[in-house]
C-alpha cells in the first residue's frame, strides 16, 4: 500500500535552549521565527527536488509544511513537510505496487483526465462509455472502447472502430525519483544557524 510522504524537520533536543538559557520567552519566539524560515526553505528546496525529478507544477506545489505547535510558542519547535497526493511516498523510497488483481494503466489514446480526475477505467464508463476486454495469448489483457470514426458504414450508419484504452498488468516497480528526506535532513542541520541569525537580529 502506498501512502503520502511525510517528513519531520527539527533541530538536534536543546540545541536552542542551551544557546539561550536564561531567556526562554525570547528564546521560543526565536525558535518560532527559526522554525517558520526554516519551513519555508524546506518548501522551497523540496519542491525544487521534486522539479529536478521532472515531475510537474502540481507536483511540485503539493509538498507543504506545518510549523509546530500551530497556536503558541515553543523552545523546541517541529517543521512537518509532507506532499498531499496520497502516493507520493513511492516516488521517495520507490517499490512496488500491486493490483487488486490488476492496475489498468492508460494508454496513448485514453483521455488523461476526466475534471480534474485521473482516468481510470471506472470514470471512463461512467462518463465517456462502455469498456469491453480483449485478451490475447501471451499478452496483457486490454479493456477497449467503441469509437467513432465520423464515416458512414455500407448500411449508412455510423462506422465505429475498436480502440484499447487500458492495459492490464500485474504490479509494476517503481525507482525512487526525489529526495525530500535529504532536503529536510539538511535543512535540519542548519537550524541552529537560522536560529542564531534570528535572535541577532540577521533575519
Amino acid at each position: 500500500m502506498t501512502s503520502s510522504l511525510k517528513v519531520f524537520v527539527e533541530a538536534a533536543a536543546g540545541q536552542f535552549d542551551k544557546a539561550m538559557a536564561g531567556a526562554t520567552h525570547d528564546l521560543s519566539i526565536g525558535a518560532m521565527k527559526a522554525a517558520n524560515i526554516a519551513a519555508d526553505m524546506a518548501k522551497q528546496q523540496g519542491r525544487a527536488n521534486i522539479a529536478a525529478a521532472g515531475f510537474s507544477r502540481k507536483w511540485q506545489n503539493t509538498l507543504t509544511t506545518i510549523v509546530y505547535p500551530q497556536k503558541g510558542v515553543s523552545p523546541q519547535p517541529t517543521v512537518l513537510l509532507y506532499h498531499k497526493i496520497a502516493y507520493s511516498e513511492i516516488f521517495e523510497e520507490g517499490g512496488s505496487i500491486f493490483g487488486h488483481p490488476m492496475l489498468w494503466l492508460p494508454l496513448k489514446d485514453a483521455p488523461e483526465r476526466i475534471g480534474r480526475q485521473r482516468i481510470t477505467p471506472a470514470l471512463y464508463a461512467k462518463h465517456v462509455g462502455k469498456l469491453f476486454t480483449i485478451r490475447q495469448e501471451g499478452k496483457p489483457p486490454l479493456l477497449a472502447a467503441k469509437i467513432r470514426t465520423g464515416q458512414k458504414g455500407k448500411r449508412g450508419g455510423i462506422q465505429l472502430r475498436t480502440v484499447p484504452m487500458f492495459v492490464g498488468i500485474d504490479s509494476v516497480t517503481l525507482r525512487d525519483r526525489f529526495g525530500i528526506r535529504e532536503v529536510a535532513a539538511k535543512v535540519a542541520d542548519q537550524m541552529p544557524e537560522i536560529f542564531a541569525g534570528v535572535f541577532n537580529g540577521d533575519s
